[in-house]
């Protein structure tokens, strides 16, 4: 993975923290903004995760050449863009929350892609319970949300993966 860098324009004007968790080429980092002290955060991801991958690749055979891996790893790029856009289309409807903004970028060494996404920092809900009681109606309620944003997913032929408390 390439060293998480503040890009232009996405990250203009925040500073962001080292990053907090880091697995299979994604990153998490804190961010914060210099004028307002807004909290975000930026989550990077690699593609392709780490150098050897690409070694992988053409050791096995799976591709010819360096520049037809290049252009898998593009392929993987878009498509995690291509989602980010379905994930924001679907946040119009209740159950989802997309990230403001998001920004692809090509590694430092040119084989591969840093995709840097920003999100306003929402606390977690392991987090707000520990400031607030969690009674049988939040679990009611939280279950009933649930299914909302999956019945959403599933109207519009996805399945999400993704859920976190």
């Amino acid at each position: 993975m390439s060293e998480p860098k503040l890009i232009s324009p996405l990250l203009d004007g925040l500073i962001m923290g080292d990053p907090i968790n880091e697995h299979h080429g994604i990153r998490c980092c804190p961010a914060i903004k210099e004028n307002t002290n807004e909290r975000y955060m930026v989550k990077i991801i690699s593609v392709p995760a780490s150098p050897s991958q690409m070694d992988a690749l053409l050791l096995t055979g799976a591709y010819p050449d360096e520049a037809s891996v290049l252009a898998y790893y593009k392929d993987l790029a878009d498509e995690i863009i291509a989602e980010l856009d379905i994930l924001k289309r679907m946040s119009e409807q209740e159950g989802y929350i997309p990230y403001d903004s998001w920004q692809l970028e090509p590694m430092d060494d040119g084989k591969g892609y840093d995709i840097y996404l920003l999100r306003t920092y929402n606390r977690t809900l392991d987090r707000h319970f520990k400031r607030h009681a969690f009674t049988h109606l939040d679990a009611l309620n939280l279950g009933l949300d649930l299914c909302a944003a999956m019945s959403v997913s599933r109207r519009s032929g996805y399945l999400y993966v993704g859920l976190k408390p």
